[in-house]
């Protein structure tokens, strides 16, 4: 059975993760941008926090695209901006790693289930002694 202070430990971990690796919510947030390109680097987007598209590039070359292939080359170079944000903030602000903390909540569940069991049946045995007349 595991420890009292393993648990605490396992679950103190388990807090700081989620609480985005020890960031103050008090902290200005950090300068990050993500950047895509599709088209051959004909069409470039960046985004900033809070998911804003900051800027679009397209070179004169792609203006000879198929109206079409010009959309679908904005879309793609802007999911590529967005994806590469979030990567950049994730790096920036320490934002858990969702595997780790599926993990890590296993691992609390793992060890305080048969922990709280020990604990109940513990207290189940002190009761039926003391309504026995037992000493426990």
């Amino acid at each position: 059975m595991a420890e009292p202070s393993d648990l605490d430990r396992t679950i103190s971990t388990v807090l700081a993760t989620l609480a985005g690796g020890g960031r103050s919510a008090d902290q200005e947030p950090p300068d990050v941008q993500g950047h895509g390109s599709a088209a051959d680097g004909l069409v470039r987007v960046t985004a900033a926090l809070g998911g804003h598209i900051e800027s679009v590039e397209i070179e004169p070359a792609a203006m000879r695209l198929p109206s079409p292939d010009l959309a679908e080359a904005v879309r793609a170079a802007t999911n590529v901006a967005l994806a590469d944000l979030r990567s950049a903030i994730a790096g920036a602000t320490g934002v858990p790693d969702a595997t780790a903390m599926v993990e890590q909540l296993r691992e609390v569940q793992r060890t305080a289930v048969p922990q709280l069991q020990g604990f109940v049946d513990t207290l189940t045995r002190v009761q039926q002694r003391l309504a026995s007349g037992e000493r426990p």
